[in-house]
């Protein structure tokens, strides 16, 4: 029997807080959903969590959030906790363990824990098991990491990284356009600053602003912009998300290049799955596929969308019992 049950996982993104209590392996219960803007600390919301659930005795947590973890201090930039301390929210919430995962770490580390109907392929070959994958999705922000299988166990390593903050690059006129608006704005174009739930936003400000079309009291919201251009009752909520889509697909391929995800490309995050019928009659592939003479190499490598409703508290339960059991974070 393993006295480390129950224990803490979760799934921190910038706008929700999503907690969970694992009695054993894999095996979750009382996952709740919180507002991160409803509460002042990370640890405010454990507590106030923990205060719900019938076990009284969580002594070992796992938390996912979207930050680099470098030192003690938490660079959530998406989130209204930026800069907390990881040392003091373990004292806070009163645990014994604690251990912190950059939110994209977890979900990598998820992926051969993911039951088959968790995830829906949408290109590719058979998937090769030793290869790396890659993952890569856009929400608040965007956030990619690599997962490595060691060669002879069944264990998996996790690489997060942080490339949403690479420099956007447009590869057609219409990008151009695009990133003139921005640059106008930011003096650095991310690529997080077009492939995110803000980006949706940006780019359809900036569709408005090439077209000459005036905005009409507020900006819509990430999801109106979707709901929007999918029913296709907005032309430029359409052609905002067709925008977003391509420059997905370009940067997707790049991520699969540098890493010959070969392994398998998984698409996670907020918002494609929330438009996922779109997405996959959209040109995502299309400019997946544009790499010149590479279009071959990148048709070979699969392509999943994560559809798993929790994905990374899998990868957190992952973490947290390598954690506890071989006292490494994979």
């Amino acid at each position: 029997m393993n006295l480390t049950f129950p224990r803490l996982v979760s799934d921190i993104g910038g706008t929700n807080a999503r907690f969970a209590i694992e009695v054993a392996p894999y095996i979750y219960e009382d996952i709740k959903t919180y507002q991160c803007n409803d509460y002042k600390t990370l640890a405010e919301a454990i507590t106030t969590y923990l205060i719900t659930t019938s076990h009284t005795d969580i002594k070992h947590a796992a938390l996912a959030v979207p930050s680099p973890i470098v030192d003690d201090t938490l660079f959530m930039v998406n989130s209204p906790w930026h800069l907390s301390s990881m040392s003091q929210t373990q004292k806070d919430a009163k645990l014994d363990s604690l251990i912190f995962l950059n939110d994209f770490h977890a979900l990598a580390l998820s992926i051969p824990h993911i039951p088959a109907d968790g995830v829906i392929k949408i290109a590719g070959t058979e998937t090769n098991r030793g290869k790396p994958i890659a993952i890569i999705g856009p929400g608040t922000g965007l956030g990619m990491a690599t997962l490595i299988k060691h060669p002879i166990n069944e264990e998996y390593f996790a690489i997060p990284a942080e490339g949403g903050r690479s420099s956007f690059v447009a590869v057609s006129e219409e990008e151009f356009d695009l990133w003139n608006f921005c640059h106008r704005r930011f003096h650095h174009v991310s690529t997080e600053r077009m492939l995110s739930g803000p980006g949706l936003q940006l780019i359809y400000e900036a569709v408005c602003s090439i077209n000459n079309i005036a905005i009409e009291n507020n900006i819509p919201t990430p999801n109106q912009i979707t709901e929007r251009g999918i029913n296709n009752t907005c032309f430029i909520c359409k052609q905002t998300i067709d925008h977003f889509c391509r420059i997905f697909g370009t940067f997707t391929s790049n991520l699969a290049c540098i890493t010959s995800s070969f392994g398998g490309i998984y698409i996670g995050g907020g918002i494609i799955p929330q438009i996922l019928d779109y997405f996959m009659q959209s040109d995502f592939l299309n400019r997946f596929y544009d790499k010149g003479r590479y279009r071959s190499y990148l048709e070979k490598m699969p392509i999943y969308v994560i559809t798993h409703k929790y994905p990374a508290m899998l990868g957190s339960s992952y973490a947290l019992d390598t954690y506890l059991n071989k006292q490494y974070i994979p």
